[in-house]
């Protein structure tokens, strides 16, 4: 789709599927594509969010203990241990919201401006309102959208 060598889009969402399998989500959503996009902090997306990725990983973790929460189960704590081992999450497996948000990024590139992907798809994720799962995300993660929006375009 991309050629020989892995656009930076196509690592992002490598990524998001890595970090839906970490998590043992069965489906990659809006969330998990944001966490593929920091996984490289020198990129200029996360250089855009400011964000480390082990900080949304954790203000993610936050939301899910809180939703738990809202419905009666308190989980505590998380106790550190060993991960995991999760099985592979495949490809197809993405939410409509997530599936949306990568058709976006796609069309609003050509083969010439690939490169610029990962901007378009942040773009898309930060234009997501509530109940979407990335807007709570952001959040809690108390971005700034405008400003990054400025920052990108």
């Amino acid at each position: 789709m991309f050629g020989k060598e892995r656009s930076p889009f196509a690592k992002v969402v490598t990524a998001a599927l890595e970090e839906t399998r970490q998590r043992g989500d069965r489906r990659l959503g809006t969330e998990h594509l944001l966490l593929g996009l920091l996984h490289d902090p020198d990129s200029p997306t996360a250089r855009a969010l400011g964000v480390r990725v082990a900080d949304a990983r954790a203000a993610l973790d936050a939301l899910d203990q809180a939703a738990l929460k809202a419905i009666g189960i308190d989980v505590g704590v998380p106790p550190k241990s060993r991960p995991r081992k999760h099985p592979a999450v495949p490809g197809t497996a993405l939410t409509t919201s997530a599936r949306a948000a990568i058709n976006q990024a796609v069309k609003a590139t050509t083969l010439r401006t690939r490169d610029t992907a990962p901007n378009h798809l942040l773009l898309v994720l930060l234009a997501q309102s509530r109940p979407d799962p990335v807007a709570e995300l952001l959040d809690e993660l108390r971005i700034d959208r405008p400003a990054i929006r400025a920052r990108l375009t």
